[in-house]
């Protein structure tokens, strides 16, 4: 079990939580929380290389806690049972940060949309079967690495994800675990881009990130939250332009401000 160490709760100067500067007894480090503005990740590394700096340069890592409490946005020095709890606080989403994750998805008029649910419900199980190519030596002798071969129906499902805005620059895929998909198979919209972003852009570094998703039904379920969540939120605008004649225009104006 790892000691208990102190941290400092670090806001970047956009007024987002950049993550938690910490110390133990031998070490200091930073803690990036799991969503945040591209702004407040630039803040958090800034201050895991001051913290490194100096802490290289001799000062304990009491010592270097207690000289960046007094930067500013720093928070007050806390203390935590390990580093295990501050990671889990670090991936700990609030109200908000749910509301910046849905933040980045398109508006409700947004052609992309339909595209992705005709895209899906065209989608068949044996357009969901990955087989894998390469494998094979090559006559010098090198052995091409195996890949997974997608049909065209599936990438144009992962193509109208990006393109609904599934994928959040504001969530970092290395923050945790993909969510899991609950008992009842419906997702919340949040961790549906969670998801989305994980496996997404996650298959841009390790081919098959999407196979395993679309595999274990995690693809299905994410896509069903975005078009369940794009649905309220189309019916939700709706209602509103019944009640105040809003145009379709202003209907997308208004969400588009929601998003800031």
């Amino acid at each position: 079990m790892s000691e208990p160490l102190h941290y400092i709760t670090v806001t970047a100067p956009d007024g987002n939580i950049a993550g938690y500067a910490w110390a133990d007894s031998t070490e200091v480090g930073f803690v990036h929380r799991a969503v945040g503005s591209p702004r407040s990740f630039a803040t958090g590394a800034e201050w895991r290389d001051k913290l490194y700096d100096a802490h290289r340069r001799g000062l304990s890592p009491a010592g270097v806690l207690g000289l960046f409490s007094r930067e500013p946005g720093a928070g007050r020095v806390t203390e935590a049972p390990n580093l295990a709890a501050l990671e889990e606080l670090a991936r700990t989403l609030t109200p908000a940060d749910e509301q910046r994750l849905l933040g980045h998805l398109a508006a409700p008029d947004d052609p992309a949309w339909q595209e992705l649910a005709e895209a899906h419900d065209a989608l068949t199980d044996a357009d969901r079967e990955v087989p894998w190519g390469g494998g094979q030596r090559r006559p010098n002798g090198a052995i091409q690495v195996p890949y997974p071969v997608y049909s065209e129906p599936l990438r144009r499902v992962v193509t109208a994800l990006w393109n609904v805005g599934a994928v959040s620059p504001d969530y970092r895929i290395s923050s945790g675990p993909i969510p899991q998909v609950p008992p009842s198979g419906r997702m919340a919209p949040a961790d549906a881009v969670r998801a989305a972003t994980a496996v997404l852009a996650g298959e841009r570094r390790c081919d098959g990130m999407i196979a395993d998703a679309v595999k274990d039904g995690t693809f299905d379920a994410l896509v069903a939250a975005l078009r369940a969540w794009h649905a309220g939120v189309r019916a939700g605008r709706l209602s509103e332009v019944a009640r105040g004649g809003m145009d379709a225009t202003a209907v997308a104006r208004a969400h588009r401000a929601d998003k800031g």
